[in-house]
């Protein structure tokens, strides 16, 4: 094994339970709009900017001594990241007050949460990239190399879903499930009904511009020849030493660097003694954009940022499918079953939202989701009575009756529209109204 390779896959494991509870944790992007219909500048400006919306929030945080993480994406979309909780309760505490705070704002200052995956009006060359040297570097790479860099930059939003490690085989088998699955959640969960100020039909429009901003560090594991569960976590880390560097590690002013080579090639540099430091490690493994991602957790990426109120059910759904018990035994034993031809062709088929396509062994996507749905009732079941908590359906539950009684909710929104005789800017603010 590659010593580097062997390195970074001990730092993951760094972050391993080794039997103790497992822990969860979200990302939850947002863009905003002002009430005119129009972006808020990322950038410190005249008007009220995206800057200026995590200047408030942290402000009024530590106004009642009480922390939170928000962060701006390359476009000015607010991200907030929750605390690791170990049930789905504690997290959405957390998300209502800050969920309660940016309304706050929104109203004070007239602005308007928009909660889609991607940005219904405006193009990339519309709104203007945060004032950071990363996200350039990051810019000039997508640009050379396909054809949607610049959308996923500035114009998607997402929800990230990251999973505590229990151990090695733990990991593998996270990774594994979540990049078999990974085709089908981003039906499931997709929530893009526009693009351009025009509709976007049957096309799974984020994840059509995830698989086309870097093939050498996007797309499924299976893409980078990661096909199973055995050694997958050696394979993940012998695998990143090959893609080109974006950026390097911050100086001791926050400034990142670039280098001309591959990730191996810069940590040769940088090692002392062939031994590396946690810091370079962990921007090695933040170059990597893979629907499912190792750091000290799997984080899992594939999902769109749902609507209003349904923040938490992509959460739901993986907690449950990487739950360790019968319900996962049940999921991996299939999964590992699935032929690699019907795994590739259906990651090419969930670009486009047909339910009644075919699966994988004789299901059709909607069978598929289905059974998933089942799955994923039984896991939490489990979790309810294991550690006698509440139960954690009311998360997923309104999101499935939802999509299997209509349909998606990129269609959903779509029919909507189609009834109402009215530009999408209006429509858009009309919908995204709240109290």
């Amino acid at each position: 094994m590659n010593h580097f390779a062997e390195q970074i896959e001990t730092h993951i494991l760094s972050g391993c339970t080794y039997g103790q509870e497992r822990a969860i944790g979200v990302e939850i992007e947002t863009i905003i709009y002002n009430n005119d219909g129009e972006r808020i500048p990322v950038n410190p400006s005249p008007k009220y900017s995206a800057v200026d919306v995590i200047t408030d929030i942290e402000s009024r945080y530590r106004d009642i001594g009480t922390y939170v993480s928000c962060s701006l994406e390359p476009g000015g979309q607010v991200e907030w990241a929750s605390q690791p909780a170990f049930n789905l309760h504690d997290i959405q505490k957390e998300w209502d007050a800050i969920d309660n705070t940016i309304k706050s704002i929104c109203t004070e200052n007239q602005l308007t949460i928009i909660d889609l995956a991607l940005e219904p009006i405006y193009q990339p060359s519309d709104i203007i990239l945060i004032n950071q040297r990363k996200y350039k570097l990051m810019h000039e790479r997508f640009v050379g190399v396909g054809k949607y860099g610049p959308w996923m930059m500035r114009n998607t939003a997402s929800v990230q879903v990251n999973i505590d490690l229990l151990n090695k085989q733990d990991a593998e088998e996270c990774g594994f499930i979540a990049d078999c699955i990974s085709p089908l959640a981003t039906i499931l969960f997709s929530n893009a009904p526009f693009i351009n100020n025009k509709p976007t039909g049957y096309d799974n429009m984020r994840y059509r511009i995830w698989e086309d901003t870097d093939p050498i560090r996007c797309g499924h594991l299976m893409d980078h020849g990661l096909y199973g569960s055995t050694n997958l976590l050696t394979q993940y880390c012998n695998y990143i030493l090959d893609v080109p560097v974006i950026f390097t590690t911050p100086n001791l002013s926050g400034e990142v660097g670039s280098f001309n080579g591959t990730i191996q090639q810069w940590l040769e540099i940088t090692a002392v003694n062939n031994e590396l430091n946690s810091k370079d490690i962990k921007t090695a493994l933040h170059q990597i954009f893979t629907h499912e991602r190792y750091k000290t957790v799997l984080e899992i990426r594939s999902t769109d940022r749902p609507p209003i109120g349904l923040e938490l059910a992509p959460v739901a759904f993986w907690l449950a499918l990487m739950e360790q018990g019968k319900t996962r035994d049940i999921l991996l034993e299939e999964v590992s079953c699935w032929p690699l031809s019907e795994r590739i062709d259906l990651n090419l088929k969930v670009s486009t939202l047909d339910m009644k396509q075919s699966a994988v062994n004789g299901k059709t996507i909607l069978q598929a989701l289905e059974w998933l749905a089942g799955l994923v009732y039984d896991s939490l079941d489990e979790r309810s009575e294991r550690l006698n908590i509440e139960s954690e359906r009311k998360y997923i539950e309104p999101f499935f009756e939802s999509v299997f009684s209509k349909d998606v909710f990129s269609l959903q929104t779509q029919q909507r529209f189609a009834k109402q005789n009215i530009p999408i800017k209006e429509f858009i603010l009309e919908k995204t109204t709240y109290v």
